[in-house]
């Protein structure tokens, strides 16, 4: 039912792809399949985004001091969240695991909240 005894006509059979994956593997007796991968790792872009939000969270956990629980604490986590690198699977676990410590300790403090809500995803989107 789902097997061909002959390959279809055409300038290609099977799967193309292209941009940044993980391993992949091409489609058995494939011809003229092509795959490429891009593991250069994340663009400056997203990196330079995600360094302008953690900017950000100081700015308000430093304006919002008054509000933060442990605020010096926050700002050990955020100094650390800012050391890992987001390019490596467990840098980005460790920055979750520090954003989201940081996001309870500023549970009174909406603006703040929101932000740092906004940067986990954006952490966790890097995956």
């Amino acid at each position: 039912m789902f097997g061909r005894k002959a390959q279809p006509g055409g300038s290609n059979s099977g799967i193309q792809n292209t941009g940044s994956m993980q391993n992949v593997q091409n489609q058995p007796g494939a011809y003229h399949s092509t795959q490429s991968q891009d593991n250069s790792g994340l663009g400056k872009d997203e990196l330079q985004s995600i360094a302008e939000m953690f900017s950000r969270i100081r700015e308000g956990m430093e304006r919002e001091r008054a509000h933060v629980d442990d605020y010096e604490v926050c700002v050990g986590f955020l100094n650390t969240v800012e050391e890992q690198p987001l390019d490596s699977s467990d840098g980005r676990i460790v920055a979750q695991t520090l954003l989201e410590k940081i996001k309870e300790k500023c549970g009174g403090v909406p603006g703040l909240v929101s932000l740092v809500a906004s940067t986990l995803s954006a952490v966790s989107a890097l995956a």
